[in-house]
């Protein structure tokens, strides 16, 4: 009998150390995300994160249409450039069967355009599936938060 009590303690630590774990995974990864596609704007290591083949979307804070993350999408110049942008209050949610994830964050910092520095502060979220067991993005979504801008809308 204590085994079996043993065995049933064991099982929700060990769960819980898995989950603890994945979450922490997948803030990193978002963070790495940030760094190679909005700061660095490198296709060669964005393409690491996104599925061959099928199109990874995002919707950017500054209320353009739908953009694609593809190789014309990271070489495209932007007429912004970034002076700080720090991600922050990350959450992560994974679905039941462990394969879809979202994790949600703010982003602070700000950019120089046309001149002019502006504040940055937006709320994002990405859409994480697993597919053949490795995280890979296939949606984003960034809004400005209340009171706040995101990019320039005239960012290309």
């Amino acid at each position: 009998m204590k085994k079996l009590l043993l065995i049933l303690l064991f099982v929700p630590i060990v769960a819980f150390g898995q989950t603890k774990k994945l979450k922490e995974t997948l803030i990193k990864k978002s963070i790495k995300w940030t760094e190679v596609a909005s700061t660095g704007r490198n296709y060669e290591e964005a393409k690491k994160f996104l599925i061959p083949n099928m199109d990874s979307s995002t919707f950017s804070s500054n209320g353009t249409q739908l953009r694609i993350y593809d190789e014309e999408y990271f070489n495209s110049p932007i007429k912004y450039k970034w002076v700080s942008f720090e991600t922050n209050n990350h959450t992560v949610q994974v679905s039941p069967n462990g394969y879809t994830a979202v994790v949600t964050f703010n982003v602070d910092g700000s950019y120089i355009f046309e001149g002019n520095k502006t504040p940055y502060a937006v709320r994002a979220s990405f859409i994480w599936t697993k597919v053949d067991g490795l995280w890979k993005k296939i949606h984003s979504h960034w809004s400005p938060r209340k009171g706040a801008v995101g990019i320039p809308t005239k960012d290309r």
